[in-house]
């Protein structure tokens, strides 16, 4: 006779997080964040603090989500008056 089947550990709660391009931790943006839309937030408020830069992809930023084996993937990489590439 068979015990109870053992009970598989609770999913983790995807994270955020900011990174520059090309996907490096972001300097100034350095956190966790619970949804993407927190995080886009705290870019949004980054970008108009920073003005007009001549070079765009200075200040692109990305986010990427947290994986179940605990690694990180880009969603979606974007620069202030660039269109959003990926996810």
């Amino acid at each position: 006779m068979r015990g109870p089947m053992p009970k598989s550990p609770a999913p983790r709660p995807r994270l955020y997080r900011l990174v520059e391009f090309p996907g490096l931790p972001h300097p100034s943006l350095d956190g966790l964040y619970e949804s993407i839309d927190e995080a886009w937030t705290d870019a949004l408020s980054w970008w108009q603090g920073r003005g007009e830069d001549p070079c765009p992809l200075a200040g692109a930023i990305g986010v990427e989500v947290s994986t179940p084996a605990g690694e990180w993937r880009t969603l979606v990489m974007r620069s202030q008056g660039l269109p959003s590439t990926g996810g």
